[in-house]
């Protein structure tokens, strides 16, 4: 989707857009006929509205939030990355890793 189609959509002006975009909030793709935006923008941008016209939080706050949902799918994709490496393991190997993962666990618990 393109910039205007972007910002009809979330109903956000021009100049709103700048400052998601230098804030790093929404990254949008940047070709020949200018940005192009995809659907995980219109939920950071929906998500962006929420925090701060619903929720009433600052800029500094979006700012905190933002770097936080950046980090967890950071960590979801190190996560999936660490998962498909295991499942590539032998059996026994997968086995040890389980068996070392439990009793991390449970001494996490105490």
């Amino acid at each position: 989707m393109n910039e205007n189609e972007f910002r009809l959509h979330l109903r956000i002006e021009t100049t709103v857009l700048e400052v998601w975009i230098s804030q790093g909030w929404v990254v949008p793709e940047v070709t020949d006929q200018g940005r192009n935006f995809h659907d995980a923008d219109i939920a950071r941008g929906q998500l962006i509205l929420d925090l701060s016209k619903s929720m009433g939080v600052n800029e500094p706050g979006v700012d905190v939030v933002m770097d936080l949902v950046d980090q967890l799918h950071s960590l979801r994709a190190t996560l999936r990355d660490l998962t498909d490496a295991v499942c590539r393991q032998p059996p026994d190997v997968q086995d040890h890793i389980l068996s070392e993962l439990t009793r991390v666990e449970s001494l996490r618990r105490r």
